[in-house]
């Protein structure tokens, strides 16, 4: 339930659109469909058709809604914004929550009690689904878990495709589309549901770019990514120079060896903290390579899993 408070600073526009962005994120609102009339709105929240159409005009700016002649306001749907992006902008968001705590009067132990209790405000009521998205390396399964959990707005697990028959019953199983056949072997019973996974255009076309001489350096959070994310650019690329491979917990002298010797650098999102210092440091060619998994496998992903 939207509430709005008149005694605010903040116009009670500004407010209804934090409202909304926030009905839309939560999964009220899902891709497709239509918001509440300018009118019914602005009856039920006691406040004009004119401000309510103010703050739609802001959410269809913002991208976040479409505008349809006729038919209203219809939510859109949005590319997930990586890890690094949300944990940047979610903590500009809790920095400033914070800053307003503390000039209210509240002291560190008051914090942290509205913090819990906020918390406890977001779980869902009964019982939490078992969902999972398996890969061959940690890397792509966790950023395939945060994109499925996105689109699904529950949480997601991510596990090795070598964990699964370990797990306990599961209520929905994602994978990549090469591995949907050993997942199947491994939880026959399980609803599974394969996922097409995208790279970045720009970059592979810059990996297939490379003269026959030059060399791909290749950067990863887990070793156990190097492999099978070399094989998966060969064959996206046809790159077949030399690879240079290795994670960013490597010794740091190994990792400058690497960057010097590559002629471009394409690293996982999981790397790019640790390594972006070491690219700026050689002015070295980068890019980073983010799976993400396509639109229609996640409008597939909601259609079967979706509660």
């Amino acid at each position: 339930m939207i509430e709005l408070d008149r005694d605010a600073p903040l116009p009670l526009a500004e407010q209804l659109v934090e409202a909304m962005r926030y009905e839309i994120a939560s999964g009220r609102y899902r891709p497709g469909a239509r918001l509440p009339s300018t009118r019914q709105l602005g009856d039920q929240l006691g406040i004009s058709f004119h401000t309510v159409r103010k703050g739609y005009q802001r959410l269809a700016e913002e991208g976040i809604v479409d505008v349809r002649r006729g038919g209203g306001y219809i939510v859109v749907e949005r590319q997930a914004l990586s890890r690094a992006e949300r944990l940047e902008r979610g903590a500009g968001v809790v920095e400033e929550a914070l800053h307003k705590l503390v000039g209210l009067g509240l002291s560190d132990d008051e914090v942290d009690y509205v913090v819990q209790e906020g918390l406890q405000f977001f779980e869902r009521p009964g019982p939490r689904r078992t969902l999972v998205f398996a890969a061959g390396y940690r890397e792509l399964a966790e950023s395939g878990a945060e994109q499925a959990g996105a689109a699904l707005q529950e949480r997601v697990t991510p596990s090795l495709l070598t964990e699964l028959t370990a797990l306990d019953a599961l209520d929905g199983l994602v994978v990549a589309l090469p591995d949907l056949r050993a997942a199947r072997r491994a939880r026959p019973q399980a609803e599974i549901v394969g996922a097409a996974v995208e790279y970045p255009l720009d970059v592979l076309e810059q990996i297939a770019r490379l003269g026959p001489g030059e060399s791909l350096g290749l950067v990863t959070r887990h070793a156990d990514a190097v492999a099978p994310l070399s094989d998966e650019l060969r064959q996206r690329t046809g790159f077949a120079g030399p690879l240079l491979g290795l994670p960013v917990d490597a010794d740091r002298r190994q990792l400058e060896t690497v960057v010097r010797q590559s002629a471009f650098v394409a690293f996982t999102p999981q790397a790019r903290r640790r390594v972006r210092p070491v690219l700026t440091a050689l002015d070295t060619p980068n890019a980073e390579l983010a799976p993400t998994l396509a639109p229609a496998s996640l409008a597939r992903l909601r259609d079967a899993l979706a509660v």
